[in-house]
């Protein structure tokens, strides 16, 4: 069983949705030109990244503390919709581009080591900044409040890496399944500092429910893009309260993390993950070197 503890810091979300997703394909001279536009137009901190994947590049824009944060969502749309012609016309290879998503967040900074980042809202785009039909308040709306969290352990000398707020099904706080992955670094992982990955990431599920909910041994499958990427078991202990504590390799995680889907089927119910909800175990990602 993993140690409990309160984890204090949170990671800063500003390549949150692109972590992981592949090669960066922006040069800094690309990113500069879009960040100077999107920056002389707004006036505003913005983040710009831009990752490839299988079928085009996706380019993410971040207003970082806007005061947009506050104000409706009828503004933020308006906003998100003019960046996205900004960076149709800033970025020299528009045509190799699959998405635009501009996202809003809120980032605090506490006692300069801990940080907390909250994710406002986030609007996806074609590359002609068009608005992708049906997917962006669908996508990235959701009710829960999904959180990477990282903290530092000086005694031990190892980071602690987390992704909480993951519900799979129910309410939080009530009857459902919710699921924590975890794993530890070795030395103090920040913002600036990447570290070796682990060997293995912990994934600890929790149902509540008025009867056990899944037999003890259970057969549980990962798929990414509707392919499977790790199938084993793991044994669900207790009874109106189950939990089961999975290890798996952290190339598997690497690899599940890395699509735009996931799936993950405990015996024979299904789980997708939501944006948010894959989007921060990707983040989990962004402290590990490669």
């Amino acid at each position: 069983m993993l140690p409990r503890r309160t984890f204090l810091a949170l990671i800063l979300v500003s390549a949150l949705l692109t972590a992981g997703c592949g090669e960066i394909v922006m040069s800094f001279g690309d990113l500069l030109a879009v960040q100077n536009a999107l920056t002389k137009k707004f006036g505003e901190e913005v983040s710009v990244t831009a990752n490839a994947g299988p079928n085009g590049t996706m380019v993410v824009v971040w207003f970082v503390n806007s005061p947009l944060n506050d104000d409706s969502a009828e503004q933020r749309v308006l906003r998100a919709t003019e960046a996205a012609d900004v960076v149709k016309n800033s970025y020299s290879r528009i045509q190799n581009v699959r998405e635009i998503w501009i996202g809003f967040v809120r980032k605090k900074t506490r006692l300069v080591v801990f940080h907390h980042s909250e994710i406002v809202a986030v609007h996806g785009f074609d590359k002609n900044g068009t608005a992708l039909p049906g997917r962006k308040e669908k996508r990235y709306q959701p009710p829960e409040d999904v959180q990477v969290n990282a903290s530092y352990d000086s005694s031990n000398k190892v980071s602690d890496i987390s992704a909480s707020g993951i519900q799979l099904e129910g309410r939080p706080g009530g009857l459902g399944v919710t699921v924590l992955p975890f794993f530890k670094l070795k030395g103090y992982a920040r913002g600036d500092v990447k570290l070796p990955p682990p060997k293995t990431v912990d994934f600890n599920f929790a149902s509540y429910a008025e009867k056990p909910r899944f037999k003890q041994t259970v057969p549980i499958t990962f798929v990414a893009d509707n392919k499977v990427v790790l199938k084993t078991e793991g044994d669900f202990n207790g009874n109106d309260a189950q939990f089961c504590y999975l290890t798996i390799p952290y190339p598997a995680f690497r690899r599940m993390v890395n699509g735009q889907e996931l799936i993950i089927k405990l015996g024979e119910k299904e789980y997708p993950l939501t944006p948010s909800q894959l989007a921060a175990m990707r983040g989990m990602t962004t402290y590990v070197t490669e």
